[in-house]
């Protein structure tokens, strides 16, 4: 698969993320200590990702963070469901919860393959 088509896949994941984490605090997180103010804080940084997929210069950078951020979303809401965290335990496996796990997956395999095929491609020649 190209590089061409996996940035705005990896990004338009991303942006389903931040969609998803942005109506789960207006509908139930806003009132939650610590969970609440992290959920709009993975809206924005998934934004800001997003933003920089849109420079070539920034690529690199961008996809990673987006795996990371991606990564560490699914790392806490596995914890969320053990011991909990920050207070919060989660319960049951809703359905906003399966689309914010496949949304989080494929940021982190889209953008992990760009990164991929990136690397693996002959860098570009600038003519400017």
């Amino acid at each position: 698969m190209r590089t061409n088509v996996l940035w705005p896949a990896g990004a338009l994941a991303l942006a389903g993320e931040a969609v998803v984490h942005v109506q789960q605090y207006l509908a139930l997180f806003h009132e939650v200590r610590w969970i609440g103010p992290l959920f709009l804080a993975n809206a924005v940084a998934c934004a800001v990702v997003i933003a920089g997929l849109g420079h070539r210069r920034m690529r690199d950078l961008a996809a990673l963070a987006g795996v990371g951020i991606s990564a560490v979303a699914l790392a806490s809401l596995i914890v969320s469901y053990g011991e909990g965290l920050f207070g919060w335990q989660e319960a049951g496996f809703r359905p906003i919860v399966e689309l914010t796990v496949i949304f989080e997956l494929a940021a982190v395999v889209l953008l992990s393959a760009a990164l991929a095929a990136a690397a693996s491609s002959p860098p570009r020649l600038s003519t400017g």
